[in-house]
């Protein structure tokens, strides 16, 4: 696989800003491999009337549908948030970090060591009513124990269609990885996260008030590779098209010589 820049600089802006773009990393056979496997999923949800724990569908009403998932709301159907362990409902997908050599060819270079799979999502985004993403770290959501085998985890999050400004790329926080801190969100028990009707939004500006966001928009087969503990958000999808993306996740193991045991 061709990162299209050199190792030794990737890693530098890795380590440097907690994320770094990958351009065209998905070749066209592969992308339309992927956009059948996300046809196929959101199809199935237009069958669906409420959300579960691994399907979410977007919901009207206040908290969309992060808050429908907690409070048993009715969903859109058809309008899909997130799929989780999407290689496991969609062969497509699965087959994609393969296709790809995800491991061999981004996660083993740019971390020194081959990733331990970890799990995948469609991020559907769906037209019209695809709602925000607050400020989050994806760490928050990893449990203590994690952190005795491994140090982190690469997100590999792949634009299925174009991501833009006004359908809702991703946005981060260039170096709120450094210290490598999980930030409580405010009124949220961590133990409780799935069950409150509240999403999980860290006030960016209080605790990193010196750093400055960076909105990353990304075409279609093109990529952006990024940090557990990297701060970012995707703002509403009020267009008319859909901004389908998925992500595959991998667990860096620990080099040798390194302390585990928490953060």
């Amino acid at each position: 696989m061709q990162l299209g820049r050199p190792v030794e600089e990737l890693v530098r802006e890795l380590d440097e800003r907690g994320f770094v773009p990958l351009d065209d990393l998905v070749p066209e056979p592969v992308l339309a491999v992927m956009r059948r496997g996300c046809d196929d999923l959101i199809e199935r949800t237009r069958r669906m009337r409420h959300s579960s724990q691994g399907w979410q569908l977007e919901a009207e009403g206040e908290g969309g549908g992060w808050a429908a998932r907690a409070e048993g709301r009715e969903g859109i159907p058809g309008k899909v948030r997130v799929v989780g362990h999407a290689h496991e409902h969609s062969p497509e997908l699965a087959k994609v970090p393969e296709l790809l050599g995800l491991n061999e060819g981004v996660v083993e270079p740019l971390h020194g060591l081959r990733g331990d799979f970890y799990n995948s999502y469609l991020w559907a985004k769906p037209s019209e009513v695809g709602s925000e993403k607050p400020w989050h770290q994806d760490a928050l959501f990893l449990r203590e124990e994690f952190y005795e085998t491994y140090e982190d985890v690469f997100t590999i999050w792949i634009a299925v269609d174009d991501a833009r400004e006004d359908n809702g790329c991703l946005r981060f926080l260039p170096g709120s990885h450094r210290d490598r801190v999980v930030q409580e969100p405010h009124g949220i028990d961590r133990e409780d996260l799935f069950a409150s009707p509240r999403e999980p939004s860290l006030d960016i500006d209080r605790l990193w008030p010196d750093l400055t966001p960076v909105t990353l928009p990304r075409r279609a087969g093109s990529a952006v590779l990024f940090r557990a503990f990297t701060a970012h958000t995707s703002s509403a999808n009020r267009t008319e098209g859909q901004r389908r993306a998925v992500s595959y996740v991998y667990s860096l193991p620990r080099r040798p010589g390194t302390a585990g045991g928490g953060r």
